[in-house]
């Protein structure tokens, strides 16, 4: 076997330089000397011995700081909720889990994707964080370009055909949605409209995609509207949809606040719910059940949310760069009717 090279004269052997002379990728090595699972026998030892033969020696700056990263770095753009939960009762869940094994939550607020990229970026720089959340996952998100950038450990939430490469939590909104749509269907409802959130976000087009399929099976058709997700712009779409020529008889609104506001423009334009109207929520809070009339909805995914992610983290960080992403599976429960929502009168 021919000798590893040593590194200039004068300067540490480092991670990378174990790397090159071994054939393998830093991350391998890094697992192989830290002697965590993943890395198979006959590359730990390889690993070992060409370290050895380098003179390779742990960095005690570098190890301080490593010691120092026990959390698990959460960035929430401002105003957004976590699939629609509050997030508050998503952190609560997730650290509680978490705080056994020593880990806590770094929660930051964000103005956008851009900021939280850039925040990304930087906790990798400093290894700030043992893992990270993302949420709220947009078509061509540039945030997963960042973790992939600066070597990040993440989870994201969404569908389950998401970022296969990525640990994840998969919520599968699209079949939550189309049991709306079944139900909205059996009251007799064939003109239905859903108000969603930005357009570019993954579960927006999975609930419209769920919805969708459901309506045209029973011969219904859906028209929908993408918001920013505010209540503002929930009542901007809902007065357009319900003073068109033939308006929607069922509205269905991606959170309880988007579905609170369509309720108040539903009894400003003089309609009666649920007699001229049946309004559905896409997440259920105690708003939903204090309105009047109370709003049917789906469970929002607070606690359970954070136990999953939870989970999907705890196995990220235990599994090794040669095991498969993580992937732990969420169900919606069932609507909960209320009296938002009736047959409709044809």
């Amino acid at each position: 076997m021919t000798t590893p090279a040593a590194p200039r004269a004068g300067r540490r052997p480092t991670i990378s330089d174990v790397a090159r002379a071994a054939g393998v990728s830093t991350a391998v090595v890094s697992y192989a000397l830290n002697d965590r699972r993943g890395v198979s026998g006959a590359t730990r030892e390889r690993v070992l011995r060409v370290a050895d033969e380098l003179g390779w020696r742990p960095n005690p700056a570098a190890r301080s700081m490593r010691a120092g990263a026990q959390a698990v770095g959460l960035a929430i753009v401002a105003g957004e909720a976590l699939h629609g939960a509050p997030v508050l009762d998503v952190v609560a869940s997730l650290q509680r889990a978490l705080a056994p094994r020593g880990l806590s939550v770094d929660l930051r607020v964000v103005d956008d994707d851009v900021a939280a990229a850039e925040l990304y970026t930087r906790w990798g720089a400093e290894r700030r964080c043992e893992a990270v959340v993302v949420p709220n996952v947009r078509v061509d998100d540039r945030r997963l370009a960042a973790v992939a950038a600066a070597g990040l450990r993440a989870v994201v939430v969404g569908p389950p055909h998401i970022t296969p490469e990525l640990s994840a939590v998969e919520v599968d909104d699209a079949d939550a949605y189309a049991r709306v749509g079944r139900y909205l269907l059996d009251l007799g409802h064939t003109r239905v409209a859903a108000v969603t959130g930005p357009a570019d976000w993954v579960r927006t087009a999975e609930c419209e995609a769920g919805l969708r399929r459901a309506l045209a099976a029973g011969g219904a058709e859906l028209e929908a509207a993408a918001t920013d997700g505010t209540a503002e712009g929930a009542a901007a779409a809902a007065r357009r949809l319900l003073m068109a020529a033939a308006p929607p008889t069922a509205l269905v609104l991606e959170t309880d606040l988007m579905a609170l506001a369509a309720l108040d423009v539903a009894r400003r334009t003089g309609l009666v719910l649920p007699w001229d109207l049946s309004v559905v929520a896409g997440a259920d809070s105690v708003l939903c059940r204090l309105a009047t009339p109370a709003l049917s909805s789906l469970p929002a995914l607070g606690a359970e949310l954070g136990t999953a992610l939870a989970t999907a983290v705890l196995g990220a960080l235990a599994a090794g760069p040669e095991d498969a992403p993580v992937r732990v599976p969420l169900q919606v429960a069932a609507l909960a009717v209320r009296g938002s929502t009736a047959p409709h009168a044809r």
